[in-house]
């Protein structure tokens, strides 16, 4: 079995340094069967990781290290590949994580490079998410796979101002660790509107549709936490073959202070103004042609007058230790 380590080049060097010191500390035999590969450019990661899988097919595990974005690259590579996808957390948030691993191997990431010859690989599902102009016609360049969670609204405003923060202290661990949190609270000052209409299709196949809904955010789960650490579906599993769909209710700015910590910490579930979804596919529609609605998946920026989202059962084999 090869390893293949996918390194985002941007990680903290502190990371990078103790990364390549413990690659080192492992046994020679380990070693001569691990390559490593430092991305260069934006979709640097997905290119190595299908170029690896053509290489050495079932015989490897691709490693995404990084955080979302560097995962989110590397599922889109392998999906329905027969390489499995291994994940080493070395990223600022690394949300992903959060729901595969044990809170021991999220704080030590490196843990897991002393078990790479026990790997536990099983099939996990993908979020597809498909964006469409206000003419139907398919946005290819905003239309991709997500492996942990896409939303809209006030979220993906938040992230926006988020990586600003970072970007303009890009040295600063307190603003990789704290950015979420203190654009939240920047974006409840100034407010939102947004407004759609949708279509869900539940697990047990019936369909809800309403019209002219005014909301905050709505985020679609494959897995239980973004942003940080926020965790808008608690109860989400990654084979499950269903989704977890969480739309909050248009919220004063009051009432919406009062509840980010609910929602952060998962404790909004069953609480007015919070609805959930258990989700197979469904439809989220801009109400104005001149407005598009505008999402993440994992963390990356997306847009589309329609976007429509569907479950993908076991499309991606995943390395778990």
């Amino acid at each position: 079995m090869q390893y293949i380590f996918i390194v985002n080049a941007n990680i903290h060097k502190r990371k990078k340094k103790s990364f390549e010191k413990a690659l080192y500390a492992l046994p020679k035999d380990i070693r001569s069967k691990i390559i490593v590969k430092y991305t260069r450019y934006e979709n640097h990661a997905e290119r190595l990781a299908v170029a690896f899988s053509e290489k050495f097919g079932s015989e490897c595990i691709i490693f995404a290290c990084g955080g979302d974005g560097t995962v989110h690259e590397v599922a889109n590579a392998l999906a329905f590949r027969s390489s499995p996808m291994g994940v080493l957390p070395l990223g600022t948030c690394n949300d992903f994580a959060r729901t595969v691993y044990p809170p021991e191997f999220c704080k030590k990431p490196l843990m897991i490079l002393k078990h790479l010859e026990n790997p536990d690989i099983r099939p996990i599902d993908l979020l597809r998410i498909d964006s469409y102009d206000a003419l139907g016609n398919h946005l290819p360049i905003w239309s991709r796979y997500c492996l942990n969670i896409a939303s809209m609204g006030l979220d993906t405003l938040v992230q926006a101002k988020a990586k600003l923060m970072v970007a303009k202290h890009p040295k600063s661990m307190f603003y990789r660790k704290h950015a979420y949190s203190m654009a939240a609270v920047s974006c409840l000052l100034t407010g939102w509107r947004y407004k759609m209409d949708y279509s869900i299709e539940l697990d047990n196949g019936d369909i809800i549709e309403k019209k002219n809904v005014r909301y905050s955010l709505v985020s679609i789960c494959n897995g239980r936490y973004y942003g940080g650490g926020f965790c808008p579906a608690p109860s989400a599993e990654i084979d499950d073959g269903v989704l977890d769909v969480c739309l909050v209710d248009h919220m004063s700015r009051t009432k919406a202070f009062s509840q980010l910590m609910k929602y952060k910490k998962g404790h909004h579930v069953g609480q007015p103004g919070f609805t959930m979804y258990r989700s197979t596919s469904g439809i989220f529609s801009s109400l104005d042609s001149n407005f598009q609605l505008q999402g993440n998946y994992d963390g990356e920026d997306f847009f589309g007058h329609k976007v429509r989202y569907e479950i993908v059962p076991k499309a991606i084999r995943f390395a778990n230790f």
